[in-house]
This record gives structure tokens, C-alpha cells and sequence, in this order.
């Protein structure tokens, strides 16, 4: 079986998105989401939007002390 790169529009599996709303449920910042899962941005936030899961603020930078305590 060739190497698979999931970047290209693999199906989303139901562990993906039980790890995508259990990740945005703790607040975790999208792009951390996105590395985690394997994917982009873009389609974290358009998953989300389908399945009608809130993610926290993009604007927010998850390795900012700052924002720890928010």
C-alpha cells in the first residue's frame, strides 16, 4: 500500500472528529488541532463548522503565557 498524504483530502474517520471535539473542547488553538490530526487549518475549521463545533480564537497563541490563563 502506497504512503497515504493526508493532506489531500482523506475521509475523516470518527476517531478524528471525536480527537477534533474533544481537542476544541479544551480549548486548544486550531493550528495545534491541525498538526495533531494531520491536516490543515482550513479543514479543521471547515470540519468544525459542519459538525458545529466551536473552536477557541485562532488569534490566540496556544505557547503564550499570556493566554494561559484565559
Amino acid at each position: 500500500m502506497a504512503d497515504y498524504d493526508r493532506s489531500t483530502g482523506a475521509p475523516w474517520s470518527a476517531a478524528d472528529l471525536e480527537q477534533l471535539r474533544i481537542l476544541a473542547a479544551e480549548g486548544t488553538a486550531p493550528s495545534v488541532i491541525a498538526v495533531q490530526l494531520g491536516r490543515s487549518e482550513e479543514a479543521i475549521a471547515h470540519r468544525a463548522a459542519q459538525d458545529g463545533i466551536s473552536l477557541p480564537s485562532a488569534s490566540l497563541n496556544p505557547y503564550d503565557p499570556d493566554t494561559l490563563d484565559r
